[in-house]
């Protein structure tokens, strides 16, 4: 009834609101987005005129098909309102991920041989360059999240505040550095282990050498996801305490906690940040 309303008869027809959208919206043609709300004349109250912004509404993204993953669909072009279907191979293929009978072999079992327990048998994993020094004691690069590891550091404790004094600014400035590695440490509310990685000077190979940060706990766990233990060196990857990194991720709920992962089998735990446990860092050109 609101939407037939045109304040002089509630009937449908030539007067009425929706016609009168109709026929402004069908002189505009199929691409209905070239001209913006702007010529829409009848002031008709807040409701309408958010209602007749929307329908002439025009992308203005310059992505093109060729930047746009296959089958998927978007709008893009200055008043072309054509839906578009993306042609880009997807960066990873997840057709050929599948359920392992066994995970992944580890360096104190025999796997040779056998294609149910073998390594990485359907090519799950990324590429690991080392990019600079040793293959225990240097740097290496995943290729598929582009991201730089240091060695273990050694061992650490990590306590690092998140709370915020003055509203919508962490004690930490880590937390409010975007990226991350824009931190440059030194902030007692931050601990030892982030202030470590925000103040480490280590060749990596990329563009910086400067702009390392500990990790989050999910960037630790898409390393080993990406084969971290597997397709570097088995020494770069473990720790002397039991394996264990922290990182820069609290516990929900309880501040004095926060997440530790095991690189080399993909488990992640918490503790409290007090304890001491090896820390490795991360960059990113």
């Amino acid at each position: 009834m609101f939407a037939e309303q045109a304040g002089l008869s509630p009937e449908s027809g030539a007067t009425s609101r929706i016609k009168t959208a109709y026929d402004w919206l069908v002189a505009k043609g199929a691409n209905y987005g070239a001209t913006d709300a702007a010529d829409w004349s009848n002031n008709w109250g807040s409701m309408w005129n958010r209602i007749m912004e929307s329908a002439a509404w025009e992308p203005d993204g310059t992505a093109t098909e060729a930047d746009v993953a296959s089958t998927k669909t978007f709008y893009a072009g200055n008043g072309d309102r054509t839906i578009k279907t993306g042609t880009a191979p997807p960066a990873i293929d997840w057709s050929t991920f599948s359920l392992q009978d066994y995970d992944d072999c580890r360096g104190n079992e025999d796997c040779t041989g056998n294609p149910d327990e073998d390594e990485d048998t359907i090519a799950e994993e990324s590429t690991w360059l080392n990019t600079a020094g040793s293959a225990i004691t240097g740097v290496w690069r995943d290729s598929r999240t582009g991201l730089y590891w240091s060695a273990d550091q050694g061992s650490m404790t990590n306590l690092f505040t998140r709370t915020q004094t003055n509203p919508g600014v962490y004690d930490c400035p880590f937390f409010d550095s975007s990226p991350r590695g824009a931190y440059t440490g030194g902030d007692a509310d931050c601990g030892v282990a982030i202030n470590y990685c925000a103040a480490l000077d280590l060749v990596s190979g990329g563009s910086s050498n400067t702009d390392w940060y500990l990790p989050s706990q999910k960037e630790l766990m898409i390393a080993y996801i990406n084969g971290m233990y597997n397709q570097t060196d088995p020494d770069f990857t473990i720790g002397p305490d039991w394996n264990y990194f922290w990182s820069s991720t609290e516990l929900s709920g309880e501040p004095t906690y926060a997440w530790l992962m095991w690189v080399d089998n993909g488990y992640t735990v918490y503790t409290i940040k007090a304890n001491g446990f090896s820390v490795r860092c991360v960059r990113r050109d």
